[in-house]
């Protein structure tokens, strides 16, 4: 007998956008769409999202781009020594997935918000 399909929970808000054409759904951990994989992927995604908080703390201010001694993005096997030297990462046993997804997404979403951080600073020094 086959097995019963499992129902997802509910987001925590839908709406659409662009006359209806784009549905946007609002999801926090307790309301994850259910899948195979779907809660490693999950997991990954809070992963990256602590490392690039992490590193925004040593690289950025409100003033722009801090002054580093040690410039750990500068590759990926730099990045990943730091974060083994921090301890701050313990559940990051593959070092390869440092080096294949977590570094090339950092590196891109630090140099955004680096872009946006010196855009507002120019705006703020043209008023």
């Amino acid at each position: 007998m086959p097995r019963k399909k499992t129902i997802p929970p509910e987001p925590l808000e839908t709406f659409t956008i662009d006359e209806g054409r784009i549905t946007v759904e609002i999801r926090e951990g307790s309301c994850n769409i259910i899948g195979r994989g779907l809660h490693k992927r999950d997991t990954h995604e809070e992963l990256r999202v602590r490392v690039l908080d992490w590193v925004v703390e040593h690289y950025l201010s409100s003033e722009g781009r801090r002054a580093i001694k040690h410039d750990f993005m500068k590759s990926a096997s730099a990045l990943e020594a730091e974060m083994a030297r921090s301890g701050f990462f313990p559940e990051v046993t593959d070092l390869d997935s440092v080096r294949r997804r977590i570094y090339p997404w950092v590196r891109e979403h630090l140099d955004i918000l680096t872009k946006l951080v010196l855009e507002r600073m120019s705006k703020n020094a043209a008023d």
